[in-house]
């Protein structure tokens, strides 16, 4: 157990925690999520999925696949089994909705270790 001897010390050690810990999160979360996605991305070439790799901004949690077609492929899907046969549009949405109790545990181990 952290004792501080005072409230200003405990409390800027709590808002630095949630700082590092949210930020550290992020990027744990995202890429997670991108290499989970990867079950429900269509692959007709691979390259749309590994664009991912090269235009992410996984510290920002931010995931970009960029190739010509991924938006079309994401809104409206493509041809069933092109290179993976569970592949379905907003692949991402269905990636979150299947793994969403292992990301929140993820995210809360991720901020556990910023207390450290």
């Amino acid at each position: 157990m952290r004792r501080f001897n005072s409230f200003a010390k405990a409390f800027d050690w709590t808002k630095e925690v949630i700082k590092n810990g949210t930020v550290t999160a992020e990027e744990v979360l995202a890429e997670q999520i991108y290499k989970d996605s990867n079950e429900f991305t269509y692959r007709e070439s691979g390259d749309m999925y590994k664009s991912g790799e090269a235009n992410s901004q996984f510290k920002d949690g931010v995931i970009i696949e960029r190739t010509p077609y991924v938006r079309r492929r994401y809104y409206e899907g493509g041809t069933p089994g092109a290179g993976n046969k569970n592949a379905q549009p907003r692949w991402f949405e269905k990636t979150v909705a299947k793994y969403k109790k292992d990301y929140q545990t993820l995210a809360i181990k991720t901020i556990d270790l910023a207390k450290k």
